[in-house]
Parts: C-alpha cells; structure tokens; sequence
C-alpha cells in the first residue's frame, strides 16, 4: 500500500482530490482512501466500482482515559475501513504544517 501526503482543499463540501477522478474501470484498479486526520477524522473511500463513500469518525478519548486511546481507536478503525475497502492500494492524507 502507498501512502501519500497531499494538500487537499479545505472547502467545506468539497471532495478530497484524490478522489476526484470518475469511475475506475473494471481493470483491476486498487481502490484509494482520502483522510483529513484529527480528532473528529473525515474520509473518503473510492471502491473497485469507483463509487465514492465519505463520512466522519470521532477518536475522542472518553473520561478517565488517556490520549493513547485515540491512537488505539484509530489503529482499529483504520484496520477495519481497509478490511472493508478492499484492494486499497493509496492512502492520501493532509500534509499539516505550523
């Protein structure tokens, strides 16, 4: 899997652009995941079929608990999200700099 750092638009309702490109056709084409990391996560799943899914996860870490639990969160969501996807081969992510 490659993993890319991008600058992806911050307009609100707009899509990542990495997946922008229409449909993927029937060619094998690994699928590709779009995340805006932070503590409230958006992102965006082009599939085989080149349909887009998009929505939000939450890390945030519940009384008590320390800040690695919003890593452990992540870790299983992310495992998960690429279990479901299926061949992803490119994450793309916002490359923040301060």
């Amino acid at each position: 899997m490659n993993i890319h750092s991008a600058f992806l638009p911050a307009v609100a309702n707009e899509p990542p652009l990495a997946v922008t490109p229409g449909p993927v056709e029937a060619s094998g084409r690994a699928a590709i995941l779009a995340l805006d990391l932070g503590t409230t996560t958006g992102w965006a799943l082009r599939n085989l079929r080149g349909r887009i899914l998009s929505g939000t996860a939450e890390f945030k870490p519940h009384r008590f608990e320390g800040g690695g639990m919003r890593y452990l969160r992540f870790e299983r969501w992310l495992d998960e999200t690429l279990r479901l996807g299926g061949d992803v081969e490119v994450v793309y992510f916002e490359d923040r700099r301060y």
